[in-house]
């Protein structure tokens, strides 16, 4: 394999450097603006903007569309919820009463909700529950009253019995 990569490095490194050339020419042509209707005297000025970057001509940006790193940065930092931060979930409405939502397959918990309900066995599991990582919720809880009014039970560890316990 080495002899190989010895006699053949030129023609390695060629195709390297084409590969390069290429990528590095696709990367920096623009794709037009989506057509829009733009009055004739707009356009001529837009034709009058074109710079030419490496050989192919790119149209400047008007500058109300142009944004400087600190627009941009404070557009990151806005308090306007998206889809990744998990603020667009909304709480489905929950069958067990005000201060409950229906858990939905696949997605954490609603804002707010960190008590798991277990329906089949109508036990709540909070955060310092030995079993809450491992309880797949039904129903979600805002507090421990909302789910004892519910008709939900805290789980409570149960001390195991020893052989001697049953012996006495």
């Amino acid at each position: 394999m080495s002899t190989l990569a010895r006699t053949n490095w030129p023609w390695e490194l060629l195709a390297f450097l084409l590969g390069a050339v290429i990528t590095w020419l696709l990367l920096s042509r623009r794709e037009p603006a989506a057509a829009e209707e733009v009055p004739e005297e707009e356009a001529a000025e837009e034709e009058e903007k074109v710079l030419v970057t490496a050989g192919a001509p790119v149209k400047e940006e008007p500058a109300e569309r142009q944004q400087t790193f600190s627009q941009r940065m404070e557009m990151v930092d806005s308090p306007q919820p998206t889809l990744f931060d998990g603020a667009g979930q909304s709480a489905v409405p929950g069958s067990y009463g005000p201060g409950s939502a229906d858990a939905v397959e696949h997605q954490g918990p609603p804002d707010g909700f960190t008590i798991k309900g277990n329906a089949q066995s109508m036990l709540f599991h909070t955060p310092d529950s030995p079993y809450y990582g491992r309880t797949k919720p039904q129903v979600w809880f805002r507090t421990e009253q909302d789910a004892e009014r519910a008709g939900f039970t805290k789980y409570v560890r149960k001390p195991r019995r020893s052989p001697r316990d049953d012996q006495n």
